[in-house]
């Protein structure tokens, strides 16, 4: 099973857009996790996004599409998930 927050992407380990690049990569990696988990990496990337590291994303197209597509996986495996959840 994944943790929550894979390593590269723990406090003070991104200094740089690479190392953000591969952060994000590392979140969409959604097999064998909760909910919850998928929940806490998505809230995870919007914090990423929005705070810690607006200073990289500012008019960054291509750091905004790999957000976009990470955010997109996470939410379609929380999605996935909760749908196999509901009763039939």
């Amino acid at each position: 099973m994944n943790e929550p927050l894979p390593e590269c992407c723990k406090e003070n380990k991104i200094t740089d857009r690479a190392e953000l690049i591969d952060c994000m990569e590392a979140l969409e990696d959604t097999k064998g996790m909760t909910i919850e988990d998928l929940s806490e990496r998505l809230k995870y990337l919007s914090a990423m996004r929005h705070t810690d590291h607006l200073g990289m994303f500012k008019e960054d197209e291509g750091l905004l599409d790999i957000y976009d597509r990470a955010r997109m996986t996470i939410q379609n495996a929380i999605d996935a998930l909760g749908n196999s959840r509901k009763p039939e």
